[in-house]
C-alpha cells in the first residue's frame, strides 16, 4: 500500500448521471487514487468512467461484463484499493472539498484510529446544499476506544455513519475480512463493528465530509427506517458481527444490549404499523422481536391484547398508549443532539 494515498472506491452501476460528480469530488481532492468499477452497467456508466479516466490522471476505470449483487460490487472495488487509507464513495453520492485530507490527518496524529468519520448532509441536488455547510469552523475530534464505540453502537441498535463520510485504514480493512454478503443493506455496519473491535474510532466535528443523495432508485428504499426489512438486516449485521468475535469476553455485554434495542425498536414499530392498519407488517415486527430477544415481556404483551380488543382508531386516542410516541421523539433529538457532538447517539 501506497503510503499517504487516499484510494476512492466508486462502486458504478447504472448511475452515469451522477458519475461525473462523485468522480470529480473525489479527483480534485490531495493525494487521492480513485477508482471506478463498473458493474455490468446498461446504461452510458461505462462510457463516461472511461472519459473520466482520460480526464484525470488519479482516475482508473475497470468494468465488470455482469452485476453480480451489490457486496460483490463492493468487494471488487476492495480488490483494487492500492492506497494507505480508503473510502467507499456510491457513484450518486459526493465528498465534500478537503475531506480526506482532514480524515487522514486525524489518523496520522492517532495511529491508533483506523476508522473516522464526521458530519453528512442528506440532499438531491448540488444546488440544495448551502455553501454555509463546507464553512463549518474545525473543531477537535472525538476519539472513542474502539470497545466503547462498539458498546454504544449495541445500546443504540443504529449506524451512526451513513457511509460517504467514512475513511479507513487499509491495513485494518484488510485484516477484518471483506464486504458480508449475509447483510446486503447493512454490510457498511458490519464492517464498521469488525474494525472498531480492534481499533478506535473518531469523529470529525465541523464541516461536511461528505454527502448522501436521495433519490428515487436509492437501494435503501426498498427498507424504510425501522421496518421488518430494515430491522431484519440491521440485527444481522449485529449477529454476524457477535458470529465473529466468538468467545471475546465482552461479546455477552454487546449482544445483550443489542439484543434487548433491536426487540424493543422492532415491538414499537409494530405498534405504529398496527394504528396504520398494516397488519402483516405487524406480525413480522412482533416475530422478528421474539427471534431476537425472546417471549415479549408480560406488559407488552397485555399492551398488545389491550390493542387489538380497542382496534386500530381507539388504539391512536387510549391515553395509556400516549406516552410512548411523544418519548420516542424525545430519545430522537437529544440522540441527534448527541451525535452531532460525539459522533454517535
Amino acid at each position: 500500500m501506497q503510503p499517504g494515498l487516499v484510494t476512492v472506491m466508486i462502486p458504478s452501476y447504472n448511475y452515469a448521471r451522477y458519475l461525473p460528480q462523485a468522480v470529480e469530488s473525489a479527483a480534485t481532492q490531495s493525494n487521492s487514487d480513485v477508482v471506478i468499477v463498473d458493474n455490468g452497467s446498461t446504461d452510458e456508466s461505462p462510457d463516461v468512467g472511461r472519459q473520466l479516466a482520460e480526464s484525470y490522471d488519479n482516475v482508473r476505470f475497470v468494468a465488470y461484463p455482469e452485476n453480480e449483487g451489490i457486496i460483490t460490487s463492493f468487494n471488487r472495488c476492495r480488490d483494487e484499493v492500492r492506497g494507505e487509507y480508503a473510502t467507499l464513495l456510491c457513484a450518486d453520492d459526493v465528498l465534500t472539498p478537503g475531506s480526506l485530507e482532514r480524515s487522514r490527518a486525524l489518523m496520522d496524529e492517532h495511529p491508533t484510529v483506523s476508522l473516522v468519520y464526521g458530519p453528512v448532509e442528506y440532499f438531491s441536488t448540488l444546488d440544495t446544499v448551502s455553501a454555509a455547510e463546507f464553512d463549518r469552523d474545525v473543531r477537535p475530534s472525538v476519539v472513542h476506544a474502539g470497545a466503547d464505540w462498539i458498546d454504544r453502537l449495541c445500546r443504540t441498535g443504529a449506524n451512526p455513519i451513513a457511509n460517504p463520510e467514512a475513511l479507513m485504514r487499509t491495513s485494518v480493512l484488510d485484516g477484518v475480512g471483506r464486504y458480508e454478503p449475509r447483510t446486503p443493506y447493512t454490510s457498511d455496519l458490519n464492517l464498521w463493528l469488525r474494525m472498531a473491535a480492534v481499533c478506535d474510532v473518531a469523529y470529525l466535528p465541523g464541516p461536511l465530509q461528505a454527502l448522501f443523495r436521495r433519490h428515487d432508485s436509492n437501494e435503501g428504499n426498498a427498507y424504510p427506517n425501522a421496518s421488518f426489512a430494515e430491522l431484519s438486516q440491521r440485527w444481522m449485521a449485529f449477529a454476524t458481527f457477535f458470529e465473529g468475535v466468538g468467545d471475546d469476553p465482552r461479546r455477552f455485554a454487546w449482544e445483550t444490549a443489542a439484543r434487548r434495542r433491536l426487540a424493543g425498536t422492532a415491538r414499537y414499530s409494530a405498534s405504529r404499523a398496527f394504528v396504520r392498519r398494516d397488519d402483516a407488517e405487524v406480525e413480522s415486527l412482533l416475530d422478528l422481536a421474539t427471534e431476537i430477544d425472546g417471549a415479549e415481556p408480560i406488559r407488552e404483551r397485555i399492551g398488545w391484547e389491550l390493542r387489538r380488543f380497542l382496534g386500530p382508531s381507539a388504539t391512536r386516542l387510549f391515553p395509556p398508549f400516549a406516552p410512548r410516541p411523544i418519548i420516542s421523539r424525545i430519545e430522537r433529538v437529544i440522540g441527534d443532539r448527541r451525535r452531532a457532538r460525539q459522533g454517535i447517539a
